[in-house]
């Protein structure tokens, strides 16, 4: 058995994508694809090079991997877990190396790993909250045993990692004896995913020394959403004069940032009225300041975008949209707005709403799409006529051969070609040729019913499939329609041209039940027309 029988033996139902690459004249050639595979990309793969199917930066990758596996004829195994990229999937694939006949092979299997990714990201995003975040930072499990403390934690209350991993957090004095019930109280609460609002309290130094503390409490969760651990977040609110000099500074950083961001901000009133932009607002759209700051901008959202819940952001909660605007020259553009509430107090006093230009990407991705559509005709209809090719046609068969044994209807397939087209080409040219076959497509089109179904398979050769076929009287009929258009001269480029047909016709039931036994029936009929003298037509007797 060859490895191209073992390839679809084993693979054609597994799930994960596999392909059989072989090694030829220092190129890589796709030689087999399992369905699962071709579902999942859609691109017609078999007998191409992976340098022409592939976008570059895929195949940079895949030709380091390939060639690795082929020159130390070892496994390789490489991922790609396209971390914090939303739209990228996550994959592992294996390389083997594979030598039969004198050929080179490399059997290439792809497994899903978003769970992976998942996991990955979430223990990177869990690390860099743990090891970034300003407020210090202590994580116990449900037993009380110290987990994780950051760098800010270390910094604030004199405590090392060394001294505290593993040990409960009772038995440092970190919370005055006075408030231990209170925080024990607390944590109970905690393990049964209660919410607990954050507590301003006293927590205690190393040295012994107080501090004014507001402590936020949150679960962490496994994957079976039981609580596995629980995060406290310390923060000094000690220092009010301190707080107040930063309040300062972070006002001014507001303005810096509100001025010179790059995307578009506007801070909106509880009515939706802009108040205020910043210099990217007026580049971005075109308009002045003046025209802007009064519009209504959550009315022409409510407008544009019917679905969107807007009192998101009054209740307190970030809401993130796409949003079409037409900027001053009316041009659309494409804005990802997040809008984040203004909160004064506990109070939501208005919005700011971010509005990032994404013109440019979307339509990258419209033409990426265009891209995918064409590729996919390509693949099913024939690139001369437009028409539907032998891969689509069969589908097309096996589809109708479904549907009229369940409505135990007819079936008719015409099998006729082009009389005499090569001495079209040879007196006129290939190109006259061609367009006298497009000619002669159109005219197979008009001669039929909606519904029905012309295909070209190829050189001269076309084929009809009839559906609903009442009577043989009915057959004869689409038959002699055929031949008369078809009989008329064609005028290309000032030749006047004349290319009739030879047609074989087979019927469901009574000449087979298959594609294969339909098409033999049809063609030995085709075949007795032109041995009879072409132009006409026969229909396959049982």
């Amino acid at each position: 058995m060859t490895i191209r029988q073992q390839f679809s033996l084993f693979f054609d139902q597994m799930a994960d994508m596999v392909f059989l690459v072989e090694w030829k004249d220092n190129e890589l050639w796709y030689t087999s694809v399992n369905p699962s595979a071709q579902q999942k990309l859609g691109i017609d793969m078999v007998g191409r090079r992976l340098v022409d199917v592939l976008p570059h930066s895929v195949f940079t990758l895949l030709d380091e991997n390939y060639t690795k596996c082929i020159q130390s004829k070892q496994p390789v195994t490489y991922s790609d877990l396209n971390l914090f990229e939303s739209h990228l999937p996550a994959s592992e694939t294996s390389l083997t190396f594979i030598e039969e006949d004198g050929k080179t092979f490399v059997l290439a299997i792809t497994k899903d790993v978003s769970a992976m990714k998942k996991k990955a990201e979430d223990y990177i995003f869990l690390e860099s909250l743990v090891a970034n975040t300003v407020d210090a930072m202590l994580v116990i499990d449900v037993e009380g045993a110290v987990l994780k403390i950051n760098g800010a934690f270390v910094q604030q209350f004199g405590w090392s990692a060394s001294e505290l991993i593993g040990q409960s957090w009772e038995s440092f004095p970190i919370t005055p004896s006075e408030l231990k019930t209170q925080t024990l109280d607390t944590l109970a609460l905690i393990k049964k995913r209660q919410s607990v609002p954050p507590q301003e309290t006293v927590r205690l130094t190393k040295e012994g020394r107080s501090i004014h503390t507001s402590v936020s409490y949150s679960p962490i969760l496994n994957e079976e959403n039981k609580v596995v651990a629980i995060s406290m977040i310390y923060r000094n609110i000690q220092h009010l004069k301190e707080l107040e000099e930063k309040l300062e500074e972070s006002h001014d950083a507001y303005k810096s940032l509100f001025s010179y961001h790059k995307n578009a901000v506007c801070m909106v009133n509880d009515d939706g009225i802009i108040e205020n932009i910043n210099d990217a607002c007026v580049t971005i759209t075109g308009f002045p300041s003046e025209v802007i700051i009064g519009f209504n901008i959550v009315e022409y959202a409510k407008k544009v975008v019917p679905d969107l819940d807007l009192n998101k952001t009054k209740r307190g909660e970030v809401t993130n949209y796409e949003l079409l605007f037409p900027d001053s020259k009316g041009r659309e553009l494409f804005l990802s707005v997040t809008n984040v509430p203004i909160i004064v107090k506990g109070v939501v006093k208005g919005t700011y709403i971010i509005a990032q230009d994404i013109t440019e990407k979307r339509f990258i991705e419209k033409e990426r799409e265009k891209l995918q559509e064409q590729l996919t005709f390509q693949a099913y209809h024939d690139s001369l006529t437009e028409l539907p090719n032998r891969r689509l046609l069969e589908e097309k068969i096996e589809e109708s051969l479904l549907n009229a044994e369940r409505s135990r209807s007819m079936l008719a397939l015409f099998f006729l070609d082009c009389d005499h087209l090569k001495e079209v080409n040879d007196t006129y040219g290939h190109e006259i040729g061609d367009e006298l076959l497009i000619a002669f497509s159109k005219r197979l089109v008009m001669s039929i019913r909606e519904g029905d179904i012309v295909a070209r398979l190829g050189g001269d050769e076309f084929v009809i499939l009839l559906h609903g076929i009442e009577d043989m009287t009915q057959v004869n009929k689409v038959a002699d329609r055929i031949l008369t258009t078809l009989g008329n001269p064609y005028t290309i480029h000032g030749h006047q041209i004349h290319a009739t047909s030879s047609i074989g016709i087979s019927t469901y039931p009574a000449n087979g039940t298959t594609v294969k036994q339909l098409f033999r029936k049809a063609d030995q009929a085709l075949y007795a027309v032109k041995n009879a003298g072409r132009n006409n037509y026969r229909i396959s007797v049982i």
